[in-house]
């Protein structure tokens, strides 16, 4: 898989597969309690159309590889 391949793939499809449903869901923007780090409010966000993340609580964000990166704490290579 390369990496054009990867952040084809539906994050908030991803985010179901390992465990995670959204909190709220406006419009195209689905909101989850971030699942990089503990809080008692959804502050994650995830825009469907866009296919992009941003997690409020530690103003951070990006593409699907990005948030495997993140969430695993590994190198490009590996999330791929």
């Amino acid at each position: 898989m390369n990496c054009e391949t990867a952040n084809l793939s539906d994050l908030v499809d991803y985010l179901h597969t390992i465990g995670y449903k959204p909190k709220k869901i406006r419009g195209e923007d689905h909101w989850y309690l971030s699942p990089l780090r503990q809080e008692k409010e959804a502050s994650f966000k995830v825009n469907k159309n866009k296919n992009v993340w941003y997690d409020h609580g530690n103003a951070r964000g990006g593409n699907v590889i990005d948030f495997v990166t993140e969430y695993y704490r590994c190198n490009l290579n590996e999330a791929l």
